[in-house]
């Protein structure tokens, strides 16, 4: 059963009205910042997960709660109300998810979730694994706050993405899953924000985690230049990829690869998508392919310096044509 505490009291609002002799007294007129461009915002989010909080792992329980409730006041601050979800509510010390919704006005029960790990692996600051992750969810909650679609969308940040095997365990999406299982939760789709910043111009950029002679057995065009996005699943999961791959790219900004892979391949489960598969719900990963495109993954030098985001900004928008599709109910 999820154990849930309320994530209050993160962000407040003071207003002052001094008045005198009841004549009103203002002091001068401050201007307005204008808002940030995308790509400003994306870059603050990931700075300050990367820098703020670069050690958000197991072995810095303290940094890593601390990104989680920096994650729950931002969501706060959009209207959402929070929830913070324990991994195990026996051992409190294993980490939490941080979880909001947008309940559906047509089809409330039905759920399409979007989420994305906040933990780096040790010794890394994971500006691309995965603060990029976080900070396009992010974007995408700013986006849809109080505009209800027809089914649910639920936001969730997972904890300790990295201190488990592929294949479930001690994730935090795994406690998530197993846990909607067991409350009966209609998760429509399930899409994990998996490192989205890094691209190649340059020939020979890019790689996969198989032979390139099976792309061509599925009927993909495997491109050997690392400058879009992956949208990658089960070869079961093909209608629900071409879905978002099909939104996607009706944007146009970024170029889009739906790749819908057997099951039987380690690589396709690595991301939180492989512990909703476990669960038995539908789910892809949204990708920029991790170590098969940036050599950054895991070192040290996963630096925010490295990562390119007016193409992350494609990505955000991209992505929010992708969930009004999966959101419609159609």
């Amino acid at each position: 059963m999820m154990t849930t505490t309320k994530a209050g009291g993160f962000l407040g609002v003071l207003a002052v009205l001094w008045t005198l002799g009841g004549c009103s007294v203002s002091g001068p007129r401050v201007a307005v910042a204008p808002e940030r461009s995308l790509p400003d915002r994306l870059r603050e989010d990931v700075r300050v997960l990367s820098e703020g909080f670069a050690a958000r792992n197991a072995n810095s329980r303290a940094t890593l709660d601390g990104a989680g409730r920096w994650i729950a006041g931002r969501l706060e601050s959009m209207g959402y109300a929070v929830e913070i979800e324990y991994e195990d509510p026996q051992r409190l010390e294993r980490g939490f998810n941080v979880v909001a919704e947008l309940a559906g006005d047509v089809h409330p029960d039905q759920i399409v979730l979007i989420g994305a790990h906040y933990d780096a692996e040790v010794d890394t600051p994971g500006a691309d694994d995965n603060a990029s992750g976080v900070a396009v969810m992010l974007e995408l909650a700013r986006r849809f706050a109080k505009q209800p679609q027809a089914r649910t969308i639920r936001w969730v940040a997972f904890t300790n993405e990295e201190n488990s095997n592929s294949r479930g365990g001690q994730m935090g999406s795994f406690a998530h899953a197993t846990n909607a299982r067991l409350r009966g939760d209609q998760i429509t789709a399930m899409v994990s924000l998996e490192m989205l910043g890094y691209y190649n111009d340059a020939p020979d950029s890019q790689r996969y985690p198989f032979d390139p002679s099976l792309g061509a057995q599925l009927g993909m065009e495997l491109s050997t230049t690392g400058d879009f996005i992956g949208v990658v699943g089960r070869t079961g999961d093909a209608p629900l990829i071409q879905q978002i791959a099909g939104a996607m790219s009706s944007v146009g900004t970024i170029p889009v690869v739906g790749a819908p892979l057997p099951a039987v391949l380690p690589a396709i489960w690595r991301s939180d998508h492989g512990s909703f598969w476990i669960a038995g719900y539908p789910g892809v990963m949204v990708t920029d392919t991790s170590e098969y495109r940036n050599a950054n993954y895991h070192r040290p030098s996963d630096l925010i310096g490295t990562l390119d985001f007016d193409r992350m900004a494609g990505v955000a928008d991209a992505m929010e044509a992708a969930v009004r599709a999966m959101s419609s109910g159609q």
